[in-house]
């Protein structure tokens, strides 16, 4: 599962539209696969020769983190950076590593507009609470306090921590930037954030659309399935079409079909499987119609074995099969 973490530098605390977004970067980190990736990063073009004092002065200029000429000379405009991220975060899970912050003064705010409302995103916990509620020592004196992303770095990665092997050669690429750049903060953000989630401190409850067979529907296969989702997400609201077969009974098989795809359509993730025959794993049509749909609405979509795989084609097989094989799966090399 996809949680996609979100880094802006600003001109100031007070938020919009007293203060400005001049640089954002954003990294999708793979919670099971540990896997981090950049998606975006861009400085923000502004006229600067129309800011005031303030702005000019701003303690990210007077620090030497960015400079007033590197804004003046961006390449993409504040209208052409919103447009990117609103379609990149679109439909998904994001976090920072303060969201009361980078999303409550800012990005959820005219002319952003990065809400579940406008854009459907969903918002992910926040990562400086859950680290912070993770490393605080006990006793009401420390209830309330917060780290800083340089702290929780500190207490939570090391060289050998999952995160950073697996990401050693973004962490490189990275290297070229420095502590309050966006791409550098979004990047350790995730990273805590995946320490956190493997060491099960941190918690979202996506909806999962479990996409199966009719003929397992009540069988030990189903059963067993299901238990293997619960155990790679511990807090998961499974979204099941079986649970309402008796309900859709008097239903036609189009109409049943059109009420599984609008389920699917609410869903965070797709699971499916498919049935073992003949040394290889097939769906029917009803199953190839959901994968085909979750894929058509950019949904993250994963065939379930004994684990969770999203490298696969699924293509058609026999088309007069409409139970067992009008699909196959097959697996990318």
């Amino acid at each position: 599962m996809d949680i996609y973490v979100v880094d802006i530098e600003t001109t100031g605390l007070a938020g919009l539209p007293k203060d400005l977004v001049v640089e954002i970067a954003i990294m999708r980190a793979n919670v099971l696969k540990q896997k981090i990736t950049q998606v975006y990063h861009s400085i923000i073009h502004y006229d600067t020769s129309t800011w005031d004092d303030n702005l000019l002065n701003s303690w990210i200029f007077r620090k030497g983190v960015l400079s007033v000429d590197g804004i003046q000379n961006a390449e993409k405009d504040l209208t052409i950076v919103i447009e990117e991220v609103r379609q990149i975060l679109s439909g998904k899970f994001v976090a920072a590593y303060n969201n009361a912050f980078d999303f409550d003064k800012f990005l959820r705010h005219n002319p952003w507009n990065i809400n579940e409302e406008s854009s459907k995103t969903k918002t992910a916990p926040c990562v400086m609470l859950s680290a912070s509620g993770y490393l605080r020592p006990p006793g009401k004196k420390y209830k309330n306090r917060n780290y800083k992303l340089a702290h929780s770095r500190r207490k939570l990665l090391s060289k050998n921590t999952e995160g950073i092997i697996i990401n050693k050669e973004l962490e490189e690429k990275i290297g070229e930037f420095e502590e309050h750049r966006a791409n550098y903060d979004a990047f350790y953000t995730a990273c805590i954030l995946l320490e956190l989630y493997k060491r099960k401190q941190y918690r979202i409850i996506p909806q999962i659309y479990y996409a199966h067979s009719m003929n397992i529907y009540g069988k030990r296969q189903e059963k067993r399935e299901l238990k293997l989702i619960k155990k790679i997400f511990p807090e998961v609201d499974i979204i099941n079409p079986a649970k309402y077969e008796k309900k859709w009974k008097d239903s036609s098989g189009k109409e049943i079909m059109k009420k599984c795809l609008d389920l699917l359509s609410k869903s965070d993730i797709v699971i499916f499987s498919a049935i073992e025959l003949d040394n290889g794993h097939f769906v029917g049509r009803g199953v190839y119609i959901e994968v085909k749909f979750a894929e058509e609405l950019g949904k993250e979509v994963y065939f379930l074995r004994e684990h969770l795989d999203n490298i696969f084609l699924l293509e058609k097989h026999d088309e007069n099969d409409w139970i067992a094989k009008f699909g196959k799966v097959k697996f990318k090399k």
